[in-house]
């Protein structure tokens, strides 16, 4: 995994080396993927003096990995650019939703990294926690790589808390490594810059709280996790469930506060959220089936709605578990979007890691080769083919690795005669 992540240190621009990339990445995916077998089969012969010094290997391998991705550029997405703009126009007094990087008003603002905004003509759709985030970043220091240095500390906080979670849910300690040890984070945070460890790291920290008996912190963390980014509104319905009604007034009153100090943008929040919805299509899943099925863009649309609202009414019937139903929900939810960035995977891949979700594990190792796209692509994005082979090499094994190991634990579940 280190001599993978110190080839990509010496490819420099990845994007302009997207094949040698891509073919590094997925090697180190491999050699994830074996070690983590290794480390599954060697673990019930370990004493506790082994397990604790396995523990310490693995947390070793994570922050080295991490420090060594943080040695490549960002160049596999551009996304860090627009973090820091949107933290660069709240420092000069402005709100991030009230115009676009192109308009006119905001002109002053402009330095050499003004051009590598990624759809400048389109308003900021990060929500207020993470435009608090940026702020703060930039105030501290207005570089990229202290962005890129925020989305590390949030991706090891993930780590800490993932093993939080794992002794509060009583699970093997090894299973820390099928995230900490997992090339995909490394370079999508460490490198990239994604801010999204922070949302993970806020429901994570939200589900801790559920497992110790604590639902009004539990509560009040949910409303953290979306307010940094929404896909965490898929645990809401079922961990509020259970719960007394005033926890949602307790949510809803924390999000709306969230929101409160950008509300004179109005309306005009809701452009990036129209944009994006109507026209980014990327490296989809089931939506991709769903798209050849109905012939239709807008029909796929609704039958993706249609499909995750069936699933959460089953769950709500069934008064499924709220985190075995929330996971549920979150991967439907995930595949079943027309945009599914690499990074995406991300957002269940530590509670993957919990559960041994090995489908979900080998999505997250083939899922480079969705960035096969750069290959000898422009400068315009807009102008980009996607290829189709590496949608069917990122899917097609993960289902099947998945149905496989969902018979397998039937069977063991089975009564026996």
């Amino acid at each position: 995994l280190l001599a993978g992540a110190g080839r990509l240190v010496a490819i420099g621009d990845l994007r302009a080396g997207a094949a040698a990339a891509v073919a590094t990445l997925l090697a180190m995916g491999l050699a994830h993927a074996l070690g983590a077998a290794a480390l599954a089969r060697a673990w019930p012969h370990l004493g506790r003096r082994g397990r604790r010094l396995a523990v310490a290997a693995i947390l070793s391998c994570a922050v080295a990995l991490r420090i060594v991705s943080f040695s490549v550029p960002p160049s596999l997405s551009d996304d860090v650019f627009r973090y820091r703009w949107d933290g660069r126009v709240q420092a000069a007094g402005h709100n991030p939703y009230s115009a676009p990087p192109a308009s006119l008003l905001l002109a002053p603002l402009r330095d050499e990294q003004w051009t590598r905004i990624n759809y400048p003509r389109i308003r900021s759709i990060y929500p207020p926690l993470a435009q608090e985030l940026f702020a703060l970043v930039y105030r501290v220091h207005d570089s990229i790589a202290a962005f890129r240095a925020a989305a590390l500390l949030g991706d090891l906080l993930v780590v800490a808390l993932l093993g939080a979670l794992l002794a509060a849910w009583r699970r093997p300690a090894w299973l820390l490594a099928l995230y900490a040890c997992h090339p995909l984070p490394a370079v999508e945070f460490a490198s990239s810059g994604h801010f999204d460890a922070w949302p993970v790291a806020a429901l994570l920290a939200a589900l801790l709280a559920h497992s110790r008996g604590r639902p009004a912190v539990s509560t009040l963390l949910l409303a953290v996790a979306v307010l940094f980014k929404t896909w965490p509104l898929v645990f809401v319905p079922l961990l509020l469930r259970r719960r007394p009604r005033w926890h949602w007034l307790l949510f809803g009153g924390a999000v709306a506060a969230g929101f409160l100090p950008y509300a004179d943008a109005g309306a005009r929040m809701l452009q990036p959220w129209l944009e994006y919805a109507g026209r980014w299509r990327f490296n989809d899943g089931a939506f991709y089936l769903l798209r050849v099925a109905t012939g239709s863009l807008a029909a796929a649309k609704a039958a993706a709605a249609g499909i995750g609202l069936g699933l959460l009414t089953w769950l709500w019937r069934r008064d499924a578990d709220p985190v075995r139903g929330g996971y549920w929900l979150l991967l439907a939810f995930i595949v079943l979007m027309p945009t599914v960035h690499p990074w995406y995977l991300l957002w269940a891949l530590p509670l993957a890691a919990a559960a041994l979700d090995t489908g979900w594990l080998t999505l997250c190792w083939l899922a480079p080769s969705a960035y096969w796209i750069l290959v000898g692509a422009g400068g315009d994005s807009n102008a980009w083919v996607e290829p189709g082979w590496p949608r069917l090499l990122e899917y097609v094994p993960a289902l099947l690795v998945w149905l496989a190991q969902t018979r397998r634990r039937a069977t063991a579940a089975a009564p026996g005669p």
